[in-house]
């Protein structure tokens, strides 16, 4: 008979977390070691404490605004969901400590590679836990190498989701099964308030209920009520806080509904072919690995199903569900889940055309667990023989060889300051400015110097992409176009708030079309000087106010 601990989906007492054998213990300390070279791979961004990402200063910015009294959408002009700002509020000292911060999305993305161990675990067993997790732990660090983005804090609770819903279609039927969904709905609204495509996971939750209700619309439609009443209770908080303070229009209109996101959607100009083309490519570049080994594992999984159409299941078959995971409704049901799942996260990962890397670590989740599926090729329930398994397992050796670069590269990437220019800034506007003062930068590279100098922004526009400029249109593989001034109502209201603020600086990027913004050129002639004991950093900007 199986053991509890062997873990096959079938066995209804692999249903357990138990490590009651040998094996057991050997798995355990596998996964120990996994999540122990994750963390050296991730060890200089513990130690590094600089912005890996520039959009990392954004969420700290808006943490800055919160700890002031603030509110994002309304005291800044935002395009992101707010989730991570309040994270950034507890983890980043009040928005202004990057290394502290950063200390907490390693060991939130380490958190996420757990609860894949966990997941692969409780669907596929010992060796499936083993397997998801080395494959995923042979991506994350380099999926997610702007640690503490947005990407980073949508991730852990996206998994945890998909896993609570695992848990819910196990659950006993009445209020233990809807306590599940309920949980799992809260998961991903928070993974939504971390970032919105991530939220898409709350589809597949709701198509796991529905299908997993029983017989009768009424069940199912109630069980999809639960899911997206958790959804719901997850924005609760922020929507409380944003109704006490009379800002929840605000709150709906930059968060729900987001016209900055459609005209982000609808920057790109390609056509459909060559767009879709570009997805496939960057597909296979980031998840060529576990996107081989999850095919090989689904076409298993189809040949099985024909051969089932063809013979039928007998009592023949009930017999050797113990023995064969795919003879198990409920092995095949989770396997498709995860390839929903998977299909979700990509579409996700495609909003916008861009298929930028760190996209990417939302698809690797659900296809690290395919391709540890007991049937597949690394699976103790293998059925291909071995002169179909030999040259898979040759083009697997080199893609984990591949790997294995990128993640050295990875690590000696994080090793490396990526805000020095940031950094020496902040260090001059420190020394010449009041703690109390406003500035005003203009440019990607600059928004770090908002928290490392813990000044704010002088205008509620405090960053330009979609707003001052035409939206950001590189993609994984191609540059940026160069940035063109885009007149609006914007930048009248940037004037007028900097006419009304006077920061003590503004300090223009050297990629800026500063020249075709000639009302602010006027404003800054008017008004400031350009200061002479700036330090040189490439073509930026220091101007700094008459009199200040």
């Amino acid at each position: 008979m199986t053991s509890p601990s062997q873990g096959t989906a079938s066995d209804p007492a692999a249903a357990t977390f138990g490590v009651r054998t040998t094996l057991d213990w050997v798995s355990v300390i596998a996964l120990v070691t996994i999540v122990a070279a994750s963390a050296w791979l991730r060890w200089p961004g513990f130690r590094q404490g600089g912005f890996a990402s520039h959009d990392v200063a954004g969420i700290l910015y808006n943490a800055m605004v919160l700890v002031d009294g603030g509110l994002p959408y309304v005291d800044t002009l935002e395009l992101k969901a707010p989730g991570s700002f309040y994270l950034a509020r507890v983890l980043a000292g009040g928005g202004r400590d990057i290394a502290c911060f950063q200390i907490w999305a390693n060991v939130w993305a380490l958190a996420g590679l757990i609860v894949v161990a966990g997941l692969g675990w409780r669907l596929w067993g010992r060796l499936g836990a083993v397997v998801g997790a080395g494959l995923y732990a042979l991506h994350d660090a380099h999926l997610d190498s702007m640690d503490a983005n947005y990407v980073t804090w949508a991730n852990l609770p996206q998994i945890a989701a998909f896993a609570l819903g695992i848990e819910a279609t196990r659950a006993r039927a009445g209020r233990p099964r809807a306590t599940w969904w309920v949980v799992a709905g809260l998961a991903a609204g928070f993974a939504a308030l971390c970032k919105r495509p991530d939220g898409i996971v709350l589809v597949v939750l709701m198509i796991m209920a529905w299908v997993t209700a029983g017989e009768g619309a009424r069940a199912r439609a109630i069980a999809v009520a639960w899911v997206l009443a958790g959804f719901v209770l997850a924005h609760l908080p922020i929507a409380a806080i944003y109704l006490s303070r009379g800002a929840l229009g605000a709150l709906v209109d930059g968060y729900v509904l987001s016209k900055w996101g459609l005209r982000y959607l609808g920057a790109r100009e390609g056509s459909l072919l060559a767009e879709l083309s570009e997805g496939a490519l960057a597909t296979a570049h980031f998840l060529a690995l576990p996107l081989l080994l999850a095919a090989f594992a689904g076409a298993v999984a189809l040949a099985a199903r024909r051969a089932r159409v063809q013979t039928g299941d007998g009592a023949d078959a009930g017999a050797l569900r113990a023995a064969d995971p795919l003879l198990d409704p409920r092995s095949r049901r989770e396997f498709a889940f995860l390839g929903l799942w998977f299909a979700a996260t990509l579409l996700a990962a495609s909003l916008g055309l861009r298929f930028y890397k760190g996209y990417f670590l939302a698809c690797a989740a659900p296809l690290c667990l395919m391709a540890a599926a007991p049937w597949g090729l690394l699976g103790r329930r293998t059925r291909p023989r071995w002169l179909a398994r030999v040259p898979a397992w040759i083009l697997v050796a080199g893609l984990i060889l591949r790997q294995s670069l990128l993640l050295d590269y990875a690590r000696a990437d994080r090793a490396r300051a990526h805000d020095l220019g940031g950094r020496a800034i902040a260090a001059h506007l420190l020394a010449n400015s009041a703690a109390d003062e406003r500035i005003w930068v203009w440019g990607w590279h600059l928004w770090d110097v908002y928290p490392l100098t813990g000044m704010r922004s002088a205008s509620r526009i405090y960053k330009s992409w979609g707003i001052l400029t035409q939206p950001n249109d590189d993609t994984w593989r191609r540059g940026s176009s160069p940035a063109r001034f885009v007149d609006s109502d914007y930048a009248a209201q940037l004037i007028a708030d900097l006419d009304a603020q006077r920061p003590i600086y503004v300090v223009l990027g050297s990629t800026v079309p500063a020249r075709e913004f000639r009302e602010l050129r006027a404003f800054l002639r008017a008004n400031y000087r350009r200061d002479p004991r700036a330090p040189r950093i490439g073509r930026v900007e220091f101007w700094r106010r008459k009199g200040g």
